[in-house]
């Protein structure tokens, strides 16, 4: 009798093991399936989340949104002043900014947007108004069929503004990157008291993406032609930057996007040209509106200068005139101070103001020897200033300074 009731104890506590295990397996199963329903919850609500999406109406429908800017994750090429194209990413737009739908084919790209150049288009904005920038990825359409950077996805970082995660554009901070026939909105709400010379990148892989060519320019003025309370008469931006290449082209017929310590950069550009020795050369930087810096006598001139880099610190030299720094990295600064020669390195901006004298019309630079009134400008690092081997084919434009019409 008493084995018997031992044995039969022992039936019963491995019975009550056995309850409360399958009792923990249910609590874990549980808890699994709730914290799975939760990150699918999240996960679902982007990118289009209902929420922002009806308080992105509500501004529009009260005309608090000043304007919405499209851009498009295209690829493409970019002809050269030394004639050679290179395979580039980037950001651009139909006129004026338009919604033009979703892009599906070569020919659509071709027909409803503007050719892809690297930097992208200038973005202007004024304090204290919001914005709403829609990013269309629109795929690729040069690679090659097996290429490994097909289908990639892009985001765009406002780099130097303080934004909350939802738009500062990092992958999974909360949200996720834009993939291809996908849109994601920004608002950008510019605070009153926030100002001068910014960028935008893709944050997505941002070795392979942003030295491929994905940024542009941003700028926020309170006035026009005025900067932390500074006066100016005319702007230039002036934005640094490399590629490699042939690095370019393995990522369009091969895309192994783990070689990013392979980069070595063959092309060292302003506003995404360089110089060439053939002043008459449309693709030079000397004959780009935007890059060749035309003054009159007496004038003030801002330059927002502005880098992106692999590793290359650039050197901006004029010659002939030296500039006031008041501001860096969209700050005023404190304490201006004058130089003619500044270094930069990827991601910085300076605001910098050139007064130009009387007379400087008339003047010869001697050491540019191009004639009156012209001087050159470039990048003081001097393998900055060779592109593709070639010197001068590199980082370099000029003043040209006139008499007053």
């Amino acid at each position: 009798m008493t084995a018997y009731k031992t044995n039969s104890s022992g039936n019963s506590t491995m019975h009550n093991l056995i309850k409360l295990s399958k009792l923990f397996c249910f609590f874990v199963s549980l808890i699994t399936f709730i914290s799975t329903m939760e990150v699918n919850a999240a996960e679902k609500t982007i990118p289009g989340d209902a929420v922002m999406e009806s308080e992105f109406k509500k501004l529009s429908n009260k005309h608090k949104i000043e304007k919405e800017f499209h851009l498009y994750a295209i690829d493409g090429y970019q002809k050269m002043a030394d004639g050679n194209s290179i395979y580039i990413w980037g950001f651009t737009h139909a006129k004026d900014f338009a919604d033009v739908g979703e892009i599906k084919t070569e020919e659509d790209r071709d027909s409803k947007l503007l050719p892809l150049k690297v930097p992208g288009d200038e973005i202007r904005l004024r304090s204290g108004k919001n914005y709403v920038i829609v990013l269309h990825n629109a795929g690729w359409y040069e690679t090659e069929e097996h290429s490994g950077v097909n289908h990639v996805s892009h985001t765009i970082h406002f780099h130097g503004l303080d934004l909350i995660p939802y738009v500062d554009g990092v992958p999974k901070l909360p949200y996720p990157a834009v993939f291809p026939g996908e849109v994601f909105r920004y608002l950008l709400t510019i605070p009153d008291d926030i100002e001068g010379s910014y960028m935008g990148h893709c944050h997505v892989d941002s070795t392979n993406h942003i030295m491929a060519g994905m940024y542009f320019p941003l700028i926020i003025e309170k006035k026009p032609k005025r900067i932390y309370g500074y006066k100016y008469d005319r702007e230039y931006t002036i934005f640094f930057s490399e590629i490699d290449s042939q690095y370019m082209e393995m990522l369009r017929s091969l895309g192994h996007i783990r070689r990013g310590l392979d980069w070595e950069s063959d092309y060292f550009m302003i506003n995404g040209r360089i110089f060439t020795d053939n002043l008459k050369n449309p693709l030079s930087t000397v004959n780009d509106p935007g890059t060749r810096i035309v003054a009159y006598d007496g004038e003030t001139v801002l330059i927002r200068l502005m880098a992106i880099g692999y590793d290359h610190i650039y050197i901006w030299h004029p010659h002939g005139h030296h500039g006031l720094t008041i501001g860096k990295d969209g700050r005023k600064l404190k304490s201006p101070y004058e130089h003619d020669s500044l270094r930069i390195g990827s991601g910085e901006r300076y605001d910098i103001l050139y007064k130009i004298p009387e007379a400087t019309s008339k003047r010869i630079c001697l050491s540019c020897n191009i004639g009156p009134g012209i001087s050159v400008a470039h990048d003081h690092n001097m393998k900055g200033m060779v592109s593709a081997g070639v010197y001068p084919h590199g980082a370099m434009t000029i003043f040209d300074i006139r008499s007053k019409p």
